[in-house]
C-alpha cells in the first residue's frame, strides 16, 4: 500500500485538484488499511525531492490519515485544506473541539529543533477551540530533556505518537480521549515545574493515560512500540536502497552530465541571473 500511495502522490502532486483527489483516495481505505499504514505516515519517502510538490502532498496525506483515525476513535474530524498559519485538522466531540497537526520526517534528516514540533504555533492556532494536538513518530521526539515538553505542559498542547494512535485503533473501540488532551494540565498539577522538560516524565504519564483508557497493561503498549521499531527499520532500508541506487546511477554519468546536474542542483544559473538583475542599474537617485 505504501508504494501504491507514493505512486498516486506522484500522479496528483501537480494537479490543481490534487488534494481533493488525495482525500478521495484515502477515504476509500478500509479500517484495516488505515491501521496498516498509520505508522508509515511519519516517514517521508526519500524518493520525493526536498520541498517538492510530492513532499507537500505527503504531508497532506498524513493529515487526512490522522483525520480518518481520529474519526475511528469517536471524534468527527476533517482536514481544513490549504490554509496558512493554522492547524490542518479539526476534530469535534460532543464536549469539546480539538485542532491537530500530523508531522512527517525524512529518516535521512539529522538536525531537528523546537520549531519542527510547532508547540507554540499549535497553542496559537487553538483560538476558540478547546485542545490542540501534535502527532509525530515517537522516535523523532527528543529522548532527553527538551523545552518542547515544558511548552507542551505549560500550554496544555498534547504531544502524541503514531505508536500510541495505532495502539488505540487496534482496540477496536471508541474512547473518551479527554485525559489525553489534558495531559499537560494533569502534569502541571502533579509535577514540579523544574521537571517539566523531562521526556521520561511526559511519556511515562502518556503511557499511563493511554493504557488506562484502553484498560491494558504497559507491556501491551510496549509491543506496539516494538512494532514501530521494526517498521522503521524496514522503511529505513527502503531509503538506503533508494540512495544506493542513486550512487550507482551517478557513477554511470558522463563528466559533462554530472557537471550539468551539479550546476542545476546549486541553482548557479539562477544565482547569476539574479546578480545581473541586481546590478543592472540605469539610474541611482539618492534623496
Amino acid at each position: 500500500m505504501r508504494q501504491k500511495t507514493i505512486d498516486f502522490i506522484f500522479s496528483v502532486a501537480k494537479d490543481p485538484r490534487g488534494f481533493e483527489k488525495l482525500e478521495k483516495f484515502v477515504n476509500k481505505f478500509k479500517k484495516k488499511e488505515l491501521i496498516e499504514n498509520i505508522l508509515d505516515c511519519g516517514v517521508l519517502p526519500e524518493v520525493f525531492s526536498h520541498d517538492s510538490s510530492e513532499e507537500k502532498m505527503w504531508a497532506k496525506y498524513s493529515d487526512v490519515m490522522l483525520a480518518r483515525c481520529l474519526t475511528l476513535l469517536g471524534l468527527k474530524a476533517e482536514v481544513l485544506g490549504a490554509r496558512g498559519n493554522s492547524a490542518d485538522v479539526l476534530a469535534k466531540a460532543k464536549e469539546y473541539t480539538i485542532v491537530a497537526d500530523a508531522k512527517t520526517f525524512r529518516l535521512s534528516r539529522t538536525a531537528k529543533n523546537q520549531k519542527d514540533f510547532k508547540v507554540q504555533a499549535l497553542d496559537n492556532w487553538r483560538l476558540n477551540y478547546h485542545y490542540s494536538l501534535l502527532v509525530s513518530p515517537l522516535y523523532q521526539y527528543p529522548s532527553r530533556d527538551s523545552q518542547i515538553y515544558r511548552q507542551a505542559i505549560t500550554r496544555n498542547v498534547t504531544l502524541f505518537s503514531y505508536s500510541h494512535l495505532l495502539f488505540l485503533l487496534n482496540q477496536g473501540k471508541k474512547f473518551n480521549l479527554a485525559p489525553v488532551w489534558n495531559i499537560g494540565n494533569t502534569l502541571k498539577k502533579s509535577s514540579k515545574e523544574k521537571d517539566f522538560s523531562n521526556s521520561a516524565l511526559y511519556w511515562g504519564k502518556m503511557d499511563e493515560i493511554v493504557c488506562g483508557i484502553a484498560k491494558k497493561e504497559l507491556v501491551d503498549l510496549v509491543k506496539y512500540k516494538n512494532t514501530t521499531i521494526e517498521r522503521t527499520k524496514f522503511l529505513g532500508n527502503e531509503g538506503i536502497s533508494y540512495w544506493e541506487n542513486k550512487i550507482q546511477e551517478y557513477n554511470k554519468l558522463s563528466k559533462t552530465k554530472a557537471i550539468g546536474m551539479l550546476i542545476k542542483a546549486h541553482k548557479i544559473d539562477q544565482k547569476i541571473k539574479q546578480i545581473r538583475k541586481a546590478i543592472d542599474i540605469k539610474n541611482l537617485t539618492i534623496v
